[in-house]
């Protein structure tokens, strides 16, 4: 340690001893770089703040009906844009900025400087946080009008072609998209066409509201099966009401109780034999079998019912009944019944018959089509689905054309607005260079400069 500290002061001491030297470099420093920094010209910051407003009053009122903008999108592309070449030279020749460029290599090096004395950035607001919707241009040159000039024009451009993109862009795709429906109403027309004649040349093998060939096919079939069972039904049904008209009578003898019974004519038959039947039971009762009233009775109910007998054979075989058993002849309700019954079925099965052979041609019909309908059938489903996508396709078209002229009309009312907050302009100081701290600056690399200068003399020339 105490070799460090002598090394140290024998170090001092040997500088020191060309402090003249030290003094004279440092002064020489000095003069060079203050005469320096004088020379540097002033530099100008113009500075111009413009508001964009997004959020308009027609934004919440058109979302899903128009096409949103992408604003930011937009911006950089613009913002890209006024910083490309074209922009500048534009630039540079309005304000005559390029007055001293004649050659190319002079005319780029001017394109660059001036590119990178612009910016374009977001406003930093409270905290230093960017603030939505504010944008600042900047420029910082020598000559302070023109720093003026040039932001202005930056700013009025960058404005008009903020708008202008979104109208122009706007307004091509409005023309593709018209383009584009006249062409698949085109195509539509054709498809309409195509269709209407391909079902004029198909009359009668078109698909139905019953399917396809094969659902037709399929259900005649089934049906068929169903009315063939239905028709054995019927028929079973029918026969069994013959075989129960076959044993049932027309006519019958019935007791008249609605008035009193005519002596004279002979009176109700069916009435006497019901009487006499009644009459030998009570005979019965305190008879015998071979008792003469018995016997008597049974005579008298044997002649009544072979004259019944005899008037019903004279009925069943179409004569006109007569005597004096025609007042107690009716008509059999059951006979009647079954007989309506009967017609009903002969009436079912003739329906179901008809029915039947119906099918049968509908289904043999189609059998002697089976290598025409099917293709008919695919040709439809070909030309149906194409004419439903163009239709799909054409009315997104529309939708989409009504969308953009809505977007159009909502942009010209005002979605997107420019307020310019600050309007291009610099302050009469310049923002650099910063002469105060630079001579200072160039004062302590001065006295620096002359402490390196001694020190080396001492190394080069010890004691």
């Amino acid at each position: 340690m105490q070799a460090i500290l002598t090394k140290i002061l024998d170090d001092i001491r040997g500088t020191w001893r060309f402090r003249l030297w030290m003094i004279a470099v440092a002064w020489l420093v000095c003069f060079a770089g203050w005469f320096a920094v004088f020379r540097l010209p002033n530099i100008y910051e113009a500075n111009a703040r413009v508001y964009l407003n997004t959020q308009g009053a027609l934004r919440p009122l058109l979302r899903g009906l128009a096409i949103e903008p992408d604003v930011e999108s937009e911006l950089s592309a613009v913002r890209q844009a006024l910083l490309a070449r074209p922009q500048l030279e534009k630039v540079a020749r309005e304000v005559g900025f390029d007055l001293n460029a004649a050659k190319p290599e002079q005319r780029d090096q001017m394109i660059a400087a001036l590119k990178s004395q612009i910016t374009i950035t977001r406003d930093a607001g409270v905290g230093q946080q960017a603030v939505d919707g504010v944008y600042r241009i900047s420029f910082q040159g020598d000559n302070r009008q023109q720093a003026v000039e040039i932001v202005k024009t930056l700013l009025d451009t960058f404005v008009e072609e903020t708008l202008g993109s979104k109208r122009t862009g706007q307004e091509d795709a409005q023309k593709f998209l018209k383009e584009q429906i006249a062409d698949y109403e085109r195509r539509l027309s054709e498809a309409e066409d195509s269709l209407a004649e391909f079902k004029k040349r198909n009359v009668g093998v078109m698909p139905t509201d019953r399917g396809d060939y094969f659902a037709r096919m399929q259900t005649d079939m089934q049906s068929i099966t169903d009315v063939r069972a239905n028709l054995q039904l019927a028929e079973a049904r029918r026969n069994e009401l013959q075989r129960q008209l076959s044993g049932e009578e027309p006519y019958i003898f019935g007791m008249d109780g609605g008035g009193a019974r005519d002596e004279t004519k002979g009176g109700d038959v069916a009435m006497r034999i019901h009487e006499l039947e009644k009459r030998r039971e009570e005979l019965l009762l305190r008879f015998t079998e071979k008792h003469p009233e018995v016997l008597a009775v049974d005579r008298t109910l044997v002649e009544l019912r072979e004259r019944q007998d005899a008037e019903l054979a004279r009925v069943r075989a179409g004569r006109r009944a007569t005597g004096d058993l025609s007042s107690s002849l009716r008509a059999n309700p059951v006979f009647q019944s079954l007989q309506v019954e009967a017609k009903r079925a002969e009436v079912q099965v003739a329906e179901l018959r008809q029915d039947l052979a119906q099918r049968e041609g509908r289904v043999s019909t189609l059998r002697r089509m089976v290598d025409t309908v099917p293709e008919v059938e695919a040709e439809l489903a070909r030309l149906d689905r194409d004419y439903e996508v163009t239709r799909t396709q054409y009315q997104a078209l529309v939708q989409r054309l009504q969308t953009a002229r809505l977007s159009d009309e909502a942009d010209k009312t005002g979605t997107v607005n420019f307020k310019i907050i600050e309007p291009p302009a610099a302050l009469s100081e310049p923002v650099a260079p910063k002469r105060a701290l630079m001579l200072v600056a160039v004062l302590l690399l001065g006295l620096g400069a002359g402490v390196v200068a001694a020190y080396f003399l001492n190394l080069t020339k010890p004691v």
